[in-house]
């Protein structure tokens, strides 16, 4: 098996069947990384040309791939890791973070890892980089034990710099997933949900607007009218972010994998929520609300529907937020939690081997199965408190 990297604009048609099939067995799925979403980024994105796909093929078929930018020494990069002045690899291509799991083969994962992170450290003067950094990759999946092991059997140094839950739900037997809010909690936003009908004239529910490709463009300006476009941080604040939004809904829709819901009262459009699926699985790209009914919730009344239509009317077994760290407003509304990292791989010289093994003394010393933080609990409690305000430990 052969590993190599090439700019996703000059992929073949031959190269993205062979990715999009891939995509339908990886052993954790995962759309955004996906041609549907990688290809549009590419054309679109001011550093789509920069967007290359690392692979691990042999005779035509894909056995792992994942994309990755170089950051040039000096710069951040990634979301929780700011770098250690050495150029390096992120899978953070995208502004908005999603989730940053590659995609590998259900067979031969280990082997299509190694053969990626060989990929990688080839070194050239135009594309080197000696770090690699993996951004939201599943703590306990299937993945992360793959390039753990490659990384043992090339004797690259690797760290999990940084671990944090993602809010998620998880489907249940039962349709229970609101037991975790109180009834007061609950009994004010049905109060709130009435007196929007009241100012909608006319009952407000959840509609299922997957298949009306026009309501895309509802959606983004509906992002761009609110305090996204205030702050600067909306998609038509971003140069080619809606012509990829809209591309890859495109994509996804004629796939059936597009899930685009609204809540609205006749034509009134009061909330609108993005997903896309990917194996058994939901994956939210977009939330957005018109904030004239700010007052009414309706971010939190679209977030509790989705979930009842989740467990009623889907056979998706999860639903992630795919949110950054600490949104506190989705852990409170989802029941469920997945633990995702930050990885870090030394693929290049001596110096960059040095500094990831540098990096992994802290958490030798201070991480959860340390056993100076075994024997000393009450001490840890308190310098943990000071050391993730550093980010010095993974948490």
């Amino acid at each position: 098996m052969r590993g190599y990297r090439v700019p996703v604009r000059e992929l073949t048609d031959a190269e993205t069947n062979a990715w999009q099939e891939l995509a339908e067995r990886a052993v954790e799925p995962n759309p955004f990384s996906e041609p549907g979403c990688l290809v549009p980024a590419a054309r679109h994105l001011p550093n789509g040309a920069d967007i290359t796909l690392v692979i691990a093929e042999e005779a035509g078929r894909f056995f792992g791939c994942f994309p990755t930018v170089r950051i040039p020494a000096g710069l951040r990069p990634s979301t929780s890791w700011g770098g250690v002045r050495r150029p390096a690899f992120t899978t953070e291509v995208l502004r908005l973070h999603y989730d940053g799991t590659p995609l590998l083969s259900a067979d031969r994962g280990v082997e299509a890892a190694e053969a990626l992170l060989s990929a990688l450290g080839v070194r050239d003067r135009h594309a080197n980089a000696g770090i690699l950094v993996f951004e939201k990759l599943d703590a306990n999946g299937p993945v992360s034990s793959c390039f753990a092991a490659a990384a043992s059997a090339l004797e690259l140094p690797i760290c999990t710099y940084h671990s944090w839950s993602c809010p998620i739900v998880r489907r249940r037997p039962a349709l229970t997933y609101r037991e975790i809010h109180g009834g007061k909690f609950l009994r004010n936003l049905g109060r709130l949900r009435r007196q929007l009908d009241e100012k909608l004239g006319g009952e407000v529910r959840l509609v299922d607007r997957s298949a009306d490709a026009s309501a895309i463009d509802t959606l983004i300006a509906l992002e761009s009218a609110g305090w996204k476009g205030r702050a600067g941080v909306a998609l038509t604040s971003h140069p080619g972010e809606p012509q990829w939004l809209r591309e890859l809904c495109d994509r996804f829709r004629s796939e059936g994998r597009l899930v685009l819901y609204c809540l609205q009262a006749g034509d009134a459009v009061v909330a609108m929520q993005l997903m896309l699926r990917g194996g058994e699985g939901l994956f939210l790209l977009q939330l957005t609300y018109d904030e004239q009914w700010a007052h009414y919730r309706p971010g939190l009344q679209l977030h509790l529907d989705a979930i009842d239509r989740f467990h009623r009317e889907m056979d998706t077994q999860w639903l992630d937020t795919c949110t950054s760290e600490g949104n506190e407003t989705l852990l409170r509304m989802y029941p469920d939690r997945r633990t995702v990292s930050t990885v870090i791989i030394a693929v290049g010289g001596q110096i960059d081997r040095l500094f990831v093994r540098a990096a992994l003394v802290p958490y030798r010393l201070l991480g959860a199965d340390a056993a100076f933080r075994l024997r000393h609990r009450r001490l840890m409690r308190a310098l943990d408190r000071m050391l993730s305000a550093l980010r010095i430990v993974p948490g």
